[in-house]
This record gives structure tokens, C-alpha cells and sequence, in this order.
């Protein structure tokens, strides 16, 4: 069964969700509104001014090209867990339901279903792309000041980073998700993930702390470093470390390489 067909069945099932409609919903919307509240809370610093030594925020240019590209990429990282819970649920209740025996019963092969899933969330991904680059395009137009086409672009390679973050973060979720099969457990191991993560590499001999580095999501983390210290004049990584992006991709690939082994393996 080609791709294009697989992709059509797999968001005919999530378009029935209500939890797919209201999530992606409301991924979309903060997305959007994220440049606002950051203006709206720099005009509040602004009236605290008397507490800044008359220092006025609003020219902190976290909304200019080209600084805005690394600064709400970096914010946008945090909202991807509404995406999480969109494919752990959507995958959950295949198991659930049984509908993925029925589905390999009527002919679709386990590599079909990884397939599509696969396929699903790359369209999640590359669509949640294309929205942050035109909300930052857009906002980045309004509030820098003279700024031609090609310093507009500066930088732009942080929306690919945010890409391949979201991308190798959905493909961690659908991997959990299969080992575990229970929404609720699942989305409750993701959350704590992390800072199990950083408690375990917090403990590792100074001799192994390196390896730290290469946990999964610490890898993921090194895509897009938090930019704001820069305006407190420290210095910071301001571009996409190509290392962090071998490492991801070879992630990603291991994470689908584990998730087709499982499959093969389960009794579905």
C-alpha cells in the first residue's frame, strides 16, 4: 500500500478524535499567540519601569530579525508535548481497540502500520514547521526596523532544528507508546523523562559525565540552546550545531528501528 494512502487512513482516524481537533487546535493557537505575549509582557515591564531604573524593555529586540529566529523556536520546544499526547493517543488506541489486529487481518502488514504512523507524524511535524516559520516571518517583519530580505533569513535555520526536535520527540513518544500501550501511563513517563534524564547524568562519576551529553533528550535540548542570556551579555551558542543534528537523526532512526522491532515481536 503506498504512503499517501496510508497517511489518508491514518488522519481519517485522528480527524474522529476529538482530542486530536481540540489539541492541534490549541497547539496552533499558542503558537500564534506566543509573539503577542511577549510583547504584552514587555510593555508591562515597561510600566513597572520606575523598578528598571528607567530602563524600557521594549527595546530588548527579542522580536528582531535576527535574534527572534533562536527566541521563539526555543519557546516553541515547550509546547510540544500537545503534540505528544495527540500520538500517543492516536497510537494507544489502536491497541485499545484492536484495531490494529483488524487491520493486519485485512492485509495491512506491521510495516505498513509503522509506516503509516511514521509518515503521520513527519505531516505533523513539517506542518507545525511551516506554521512557526510564517508566525516568526510575519512578526519579525513587523518589529524589526530596515531589515532587508536576506538579513530577515539570517539565522532561519533554527525553524529545521525546531523541525527535527519536534519530529525526533514525536517519533520518542510513538516508541513509548508501543512498549507501553496505556495513554495515561505513557504521556505520565514522557513528562518525567526528562528529569529523570537530568538526575541520572546529574549522577553519573566524573569520569562518565560526558555521557550525559548523549542521553535522548539531551540531545534533542542541544538543537535550539535557550537564547536569552544574551541580553544580560553572556555568551551563547546562536546557531544550530550540525553535531547535535547527526546525533538526532541517528536517534530518530533507532528509535523507528526499535519501534519496527517491537511490532515484530508483539502479539498484536
Amino acid at each position: 500500500m503506498n504512503i499517501i494512502k496510508l497517511v489518508k487512513i491514518d488522519l481519517i482516524k485522528l480527524t474522529n478524535y476529538r482530542a486530536f481537533n481540540v489539541l492541534v487546535g490549541l497547539y496552533a493557537l499558542l503558537i500564534i499567540s506566543v509573539p503577542v505575549s511577549v510583547t504584552e509582557f514587555l510593555k508591562w515591564l515597561k510600566v513597572k519601569g520606575a523598578e528598571f531604573d528607567q530602563f524600557d524593555p521594549m527595546k530588548i529586540p527579542i522580536l528582531h530579525f535576527p535574534d527572534i529566529w533562536q527566541n521563539v523556536t526555543y519557546v516553541y520546544t515547550f509546547l510540544k508535548i500537545f503534540l505528544a499526547i495527540v500520538v500517543i493517543i492516536s497510537v494507544s488506541n489502536e491497541f485499545s481497540y484492536k484495531t490494529v489486529r483488524q487491520n493486519i487481518i485485512d492485509g495491512l502488514s506491521r510495516t505498513d502500520f509503522l509506516i503509516s504512523k511514521v509518515a503521520t507524524i513527519l505531516l505533523l511535524s513539517i506542518s507545525s514547521a511551516v506554521l512557526v516559520f510564517i508566525t516568526t516571518y510575519v512578526t519579525g517583519w513587523i518589529y524589526t526596523p530596515d531589515v532587508s530580505i536576506g538579513e530577515s533569513l539570517e539565522t532561519s535555520s533554527f525553524v529545521f532544528a525546531y523541525f527535527l526536535d519536534l519530529f525526533g520527540y514525536l517519533i520518542f513518544a510513538f516508541l513509548l507508546t508501543v512498549i507501553l500501550k496505556r495513554s495515561a501511563l505513557t504521556i505520565f513517563i514522557l513528562m518525567l523523562y526528562r528529569p529523570i534524564e537530568l538526575t541520572i547524568a546529574g549522577l553519573l562519576p566524573e569520569k562518565l559525565e560526558f555521557l550525559g551529553e548523549y542521553f535522548p533528550l539531551n540531545v534533542l535540548s542541544r538543537l535550539i540552546e535557550i537564547p536569552f542570556p544574551r541580553y544580560w551579555f553572556q555568551e551563547i551558542q546562536d546557531y544550530v550545531a550540525w553535531d547535535a543534528v547527526a546525533m538526532v537523526i541517528v536517534y530518530i532512526a533507532l528509535f523507528v528501528y526499535a519501534v519496527h522491532a517491537k511490532l515484530k515481536s508483539s502479539d498484536l
